[in-house]
């Protein structure tokens, strides 16, 4: 019915005359679908891959379609980078419009936040309206560039008996292969893959104990490039068993460390602090008395140099027993990594000085 219609008069003396009027009509469209590509996008891909689809149905006249970009409109571009903007329109058996728009474009790693959406432009007595689509998000794969192992809970705080993860993350997408080496003597790696569930970059250590201690490795393997990039970290597990004491009782409190630069040894508590050197690591010994305000926060050995720090609790529980009648000096040694920066030497140095666990008159801290 969008046409022009003419009126036409006559008379058998005069003539004729006529006039016309043009008849518009307007079907508002429906809102634009949109449909972001499904199988993903890699930013290795050298060609301009398809973000997505949009359609408009039953409109009349037929509308326009543009895209945009986090909020941005995309013009079409044929240089550098290129924008390419495939649109088709099909006349319907009731005469009314469907039109169909294609973006296709470059993708890089920032764009797997990006926001894509089409607006579906129409005219309406006179007047130009816009229709919005949803946003959607396109999913983009690139290769991994940075990998991070972390010990959780922290290595600082790892205690025989503690269950332990080594948490691996990387910022590729799909994610990597993740793989577990633990090195072992003469600086070999043992593959740790099978413990845990090392395939989500997790691997778990139950019940750990002094020998778990050691450095290990978390190495990728990019689905998308192939490549391998890997992290090392330290885990430090400390003999941590409470010490039985009574009130008013002598403790010397023996506090050990392997570190180089040569650490400094700070205590939490007043008493008397003798520093020395005993197979490669350097200790302090407190002396104090058994009181109150002891038996309540424990004693905090604080190791530390230019390159960091690290501390341990000493905790004192009350026997419970009938009071000795004499001075008893109880010792406890409290192993601690700061800091191995001179690779193979420190850390033979460390396996050679480590101390083992005992409770006969001395606990591993």
């Amino acid at each position: 019915d969008a046409k022009t219609f003419v009126c036409q008069v006559g008379t058998n003396s005069h003539g004729t005359g006529q006039n016309r009027t043009e008849l518009h009509v307007y079907k508002v469209p429906e809102a634009p679908e949109i449909v972001a590509n499904p199988a993903g996008i890699s930013v290795l891909n050298n060609e301009i891959s398809q973000i997505a689809q949009c359609v408009s149905r039953n409109s009349f006249p037929a509308p326009n379609i543009t895209w945009h970009k986090n909020g941005e409109q995309l013009e079409e571009k044929t240089g550098s980078p290129v924008v390419k903007i495939q649109s088709t329109r099909t006349r319907e058996s009731s005469g009314l419009y469907t039109v169909s728009s294609t973006l296709f474009d470059h993708v890089s790693r920032e764009d797997r936040n990006s926001l894509y959406h089409c607006t579906v432009h129409y005219w309406l007595r006179g007047q130009r309206h816009a229709v919005e689509s949803r946003r959607v998000n396109v999913t983009v794969f690139y290769p991994t560039e940075h990998v991070k192992l972390e010990v959780m809970p922290s290595s600082v705080l790892v205690k025989e008996g503690d269950n332990v993860q080594l948490v691996c993350e990387a910022d590729g997408n799909p994610p990597p292969i993740f793989s577990f080496y633990k090195r072992e003597l003469e600086n070999k790696w043992h593959e740790l893959s099978s413990v845990g569930d090392a395939d989500s970059g997790v691997l778990k250590l139950n019940n750990v104990t002094k020998s778990s201690s050691g450095l290990y490795r978390c190495q990728t393997l990019g689905l998308d490039d192939m490549r391998q990039l890997e992290k090392d970290v330290e885990l430090v597990v400390n003999c941590n068993s409470p010490l039985y004491v009574r009130q008013d009782e002598v403790v010397n409190l023996t506090c050990k460390a392997i570190a180089f630069p040569r650490p400094s040894v700070r205590w939490s508590v007043n008493g008397t602090a003798h520093e020395y050197i005993e197979n490669q690591h350097i200790a302090s010994n407190l002396t104090v008395r058994v009181n109150r305000d002891l038996m309540r926060a424990g004693a905090m050995c604080r190791v530390s140099n230019e390159l960091g720090a690290i501390e341990e609790r000493i905790q004192l529980l009350d026997q419970k027993t009938p009071e000795s009648k004499g001075v008893i000096i109880v010792a406890i040694i409290v192993c601690i990594l700061v800091v191995a920066v001179l690779g193979s030497v420190i850390y033979f140095l460390h396996k050679k000085g480590k101390i083992p666990c005992g409770r006969a008159g001395k606990q591993d801290m």
